[in-house]
């Protein structure tokens, strides 16, 4: 079974996509027949738990997580600095990453991130996708880890 790394916007907020939608992102991962590692960032009461443990916590316990995973799925139309730190860890332990942002969103990615797409330094599959709706995201997620997965 594929194991599916998921991050997205914390700390940052939900201005841009609720964490509602974020959710439905999360079902459609597990409707797929793929286990997510995470899945902590939708869930309610989060925030509460997260600021009972220490900022080395929180960081070992993602990088677990990414190290276990074999595939990176991340939805970044909510600004997160740390998401962005995610994305780096797992592109130097070269595994294939999807990054996920909202169409119809006035919204603009960090070019060294979208340089990261095509680099001639990056030694795994690294795609952007702008989707449009959840049906979207489903089929350009089941697309990716088909063509990812070994």
């Amino acid at each position: 079974m594929v194991k599916v790394f998921f991050g997205c916007s914390m700390r940052g907020g939900y201005d841009l996509v609720s964490k509602d939608e974020l959710s439905k992102i999360q079902d459609i991962i597990e409707e797929l027949g793929y286990k997510l590692t995470t899945r902590h960032q939708t869930q309610k009461g989060i925030m509460k738990r997260e600021a009972k443990l220490t900022f080395k916590q929180i960081h070992d316990r993602d990088y677990k997580w990414i190290m276990e995973s074999d595939i990176g799925i991340f939805e970044i139309t909510n600004p997160s600095t740390g998401t962005g730190g995610e994305i780096a860890d797992m592109t130097h332990l070269r595994k294939p990453i999807l990054i996920l942002f909202k169409k119809d969103k006035n919204f603009k990615v960090s070019s060294y991130i979208r340089g990261k797409q095509n680099s001639m330094y990056i030694k795994t599959s690294f795609e952007f996708y702008a989707y449009k709706n959840l049906e979207d995201v489903k089929r350009k997620i089941k697309q990716f880890v088909e063509k990812n997965s070994k």
